[in-house]
């Protein structure tokens, strides 16, 4: 039998110092070799570099790819393969882009954080794609899922399916429904919203129940609730409060209006203020201007001048107050 680089001392072996650090490394590491992988578990219990598809402990790897479950800490650097199929719980680091089918905890990307389900806390350098938010998600250009129910806040922009919660946008936000709060530094814009709309230029969508603002205009085909436009505000139907910079317009409005020059629609009902008030058809109500005109008053007119075409000569035009029971 022969023996390199070692000698007997009685019935033990004692190595060379320069083999000394490498064995002890590899008996301290290499304990366990599987899916490619090293480390120092028992029964995907530790520590492992590489790629083993079960852990809960640490788990450090270059690409992940067929990962099943990770209970713990995974760090990842490269794009990651095909996960699928992939449950992590804890703490999800990647440099690239970790990517997972659920994510249990906190995901933080250096480009981007992609799962199916993240529910707890995502951050990624440049943005996020989601199927389902649950909790805060926060990309540094943008995000893009089908629903969110929580805080998403993206740089740029953000775009889903469905909110529910609180958006921030850079530039702006668009989905299809909204309920909670969403503020686009640009705009905001949904088919429904329900809660409170927020845009620097605008906001806009098909439905609004709540608060709308936008910077130059708000507008929805209908709207119920508050709604503010720094130039104007239209909609074909308004019920509440709309205020409009320059002018709110609509074919049915409700409530309170008020334009810095015009309020105009097809039926007015409620009160109408600004320095012309026009009601193409029905104004029910009073309406407050320097030009007050209806084709069909019930109600008051109160300004320098007031025209109820549906009133009798010579009380179709008044100065002051006019009046149609």
């Amino acid at each position: 039998m022969t023996y390199i680089n070692c000698e007997f001392v009685q019935e033990g072996i004692i190595l060379k110092k320069s083999y000394l650090l490498p064995l002890f490394f590899f008996l301290l590491l290499g304990s366990t070799l599987q899916a490619a992988s090293v480390g120092l578990t028992v029964d995907d219990y530790g520590i492992s570099f590489g790629d083993p598809r079960r852990l809960t402990g640490l788990r450090f790897n270059f690409a992940d790819k067929d990962v099943i479950n990770v209970n713990g800490l995974n760090v990842t650097l490269w794009n990651p393969g095909d996960n699928d199929r992939f449950i992590m719980n804890g703490l999800e680091v990647g440099l690239i882009a970790p990517s997972a089918h659920e994510i249990n905890g906190l995901a933080v990307g250096g480009v981007a954080v992609v799962a199916d389900t993240l529910n707890g806390v995502g951050l990624a350098g440049i943005g996020m794609t989601v199927e389902e938010m649950n909790g805060i998600a926060v990309g540094g250009i943008g995000l893009a899922a089908n629903r969110v129910n929580g805080i998403a806040i993206g740089a740029l922009g953000m775009g889903c399916d469905e909110l529910k919660g609180i958006a921030i946008g850079g530039l702006g936000i668009g989905a299809d429904r909204i309920t909670g709060m969403v503020i686009g530094g640009l705009g905001a814009g949904a088919k429904e919203i329900t809660g409170i709309a927020i845009g620097g230029l605008g906001a806009g969508a098909e439905r609004i129940t709540g608060v709308a603002i936008g910077g130059f205009g708000a507008g929805a085909d209908e709207i119920q609730g508050l709604v503010i436009g720094g130039i104007g505000v239209g909609a074909g139907e308004i019920r509440g409060v709309a205020i409009g910079g320059i002018g709110v317009q609509g074919k049915y409005l409700s409530g309170l209006q008020m334009g810095g020059l015009i309020v105009k629609g097809d039926m007015l009902t409620g009160v109408a203020i600004a320095p012309y008030c026009h009601a193409r058809e029905d104004m029910i109500g009073i309406s407050i201007g320097l030009l007050n005109i209806a084709e069909h008053l019930k109600g008051f007119q109160i300004g320098v001048i007031n025209i109820a075409k549906n009133n009798p000569a010579p009380f179709k035009v008044l100065p002051l107050i006019n009046y149609h029971k």
